[in-house]
């Protein structure tokens, strides 16, 4: 086996941090001997999780960065994927012969393994579902060098999706792609002055648009005013009446970059609010625009998550029943109550189950918040956000989790146990591990 170094290892939050080893080689894991696998190996794909869920402090970090064959039937619409291709190189490719994926999350820089393995849903998700809901079968390597194919009726694929990487490395995939009109949105924008009309405005646009989300000022007051978004698919004849030319997809990642500023975070309290002040008055978006500028806005800043400085930031994902909306009133106040700001804060309203047995989304609201992991008193209003969450019958997203607890989840993941008792029959050394599953128990 080559020598290897350790290597520094961070999720897209920059925090935390691990040492730990790094291949694309599947001979090399496979030759690993005993004494040297005690970490265990963590697949990996573009590292756009936020935690320490692709973080192996100790062990292997499996790229699937070879894995990048794309093969698309023209007249049904499967694709036949490597796991290393990521969502925006599918888009690409998809766009070509007249369609796109089902499901595709904020960021297009997301393999369809990490998509899998996290089951990711998008702002569709109350029609469309989970991304899992669209795959008609995977391909599974075990600790063996086996590889191995699951349906959708199987508990493996049901454990493996949202399962986080840690039945086995997902090699292959077969995806349903959505046959389109068009690839331009139309879309929306509302201005809402507070939380109440944030939610009526969201369930309202539900009806005419498959795509909804909402932004919240989560700075000054904290009432909840915000923007809701909304798109749908432009015909052929809205298209060709307004005489605009095709929307280009790019298949490579060349993004803007912020210039290097130092190590300093530049997300405080002051920052924050002016920038919410700003984007809450911004004028209104209407009318037509690229699917990739819609769907992954964030995208032309390659490196945003850098603004955070050397601490980084804690990515918080929840999400609760929709009976239970009164959740998110307390968390905004209890966030005022310690002064924490969120650059970056979305609301979604879910309608679907996921299929996996650690499929995040159930009916209801979902709101992500991130936060400089500086913060001060941060710690103390995460946990008071946790126990709001596990009474009141939701969960977190393990995707973005790098504060949980093994009793929070194991309070609102009520198939964990069984999810586990599938791990142990697919992997019973325990070969697929990372920092996220030991803090958390999962294996």
């Amino acid at each position: 086996m080559k020598e290897r170094g350790l290597e520094v290892q961070t999720g897209w939050g920059l925090n935390p941090k691990s040492l730990g080893f790094s291949t694309n080689e599947l001979q090399e894991i496979l030759d690993l001997e005993t004494n040297q696998v005690s970490r265990g190996v963590i697949p990996s794909g573009l590292n756009r999780s936020y935690g320490d869920s692709s973080l192996n402090s100790g062990g292997y970090r499996f790229h699937s960065d070879i894995y990048k064959e794309i093969e698309i039937d023209p007249e049904s619409g499967i694709a036949n994927c490597g796991s290393g291709v990521s969502i925006r190189e599918l888009e690409y490719e998809a766009n070509l012969k007249g369609f796109l994926p089902h499901v595709v999350p904020g960021t297009s820089f997301v393999t369809l393994g990490g998509a899998f393995a996290s089951d990711i849903h998008g702002k569709s998700q109350q029609t469309d579902g989970n991304f899992s809901d669209h795959v008609l079968g995977i391909a599974l390597i075990d600790r063996y060098g086996v590889e191995k194919k699951y349906s959708p009726e199987s508990e493996e694929f049901k454990a493996t999706a949202g399962g986080m990487g840690l039945t086995g490395f997902i090699s292959k995939l077969q995806i349903q792609l959505k046959k389109i009109e068009t690839s331009i949105i139309f879309q929306e924008e509302i201005r809402v002055k507070n939380l109440s009309k944030m939610f009526s405005v969201l369930e309202e646009l539900e009806t005419s648009y498959p795509y909804t989300v909402a932004w919240i000022d989560l700075s000054g007051s904290y009432c909840g005013r915000g923007l809701v978004g909304a798109g749908r698919f432009a015909s052929k004849s809205e298209v060709e009446k307004l005489k605009i030319s095709k929307y280009r997809f790019n298949k490579d990642s060349r993004t803007f970059s912020i210039p290097f500023l130092g190590r300093r975070n530049y997300m405080k309290n002051p920052t924050v609010r002016l920038f919410n002040e700003f984007w809450f008055r911004k004028p209104l978006k209407s009318g037509i625009v690229s699917f990739s500028k819609f769907m992954h806005p964030l995208d032309s800043v390659g490196n945003w998550n850098k603004i955070y400085g050397k601490t980084g930031f804690i990515q918080y994902q929840f999400v609760v029943p929709e009976e239970r909306q009164e959740c998110i009133y307390e968390i905004l106040a209890a966030l005022k109550r310690r002064k924490i700001t969120s650059f970056l804060t979305v609301l979604k309203k879910f309608g679907r189950n996921g299929s996996g047995y650690l499929s995040f989304p159930m009916p209801g609201w979902t709101l992500a918040m991130d936060f400089a992991a500086d913060s001060k008193n941060l710690a103390e209003v995460i946990r008071v956000i946790d126990n709001l969450v596990v009474n009141s019958g939701g969960r977190i997203y393990l995707t973005k989790d790098s504060t949980s607890n093994p009793n929070l989840i194991k309070e609102t993941y009520k198939d964990l146990e069984k999810w586990k008792s599938i791990k142990k029959k697919m992997d019973p050394t325990n070969f697929w591990q990372s920092d996220q599953s030991r803090r958390l128990e999962l294996c």
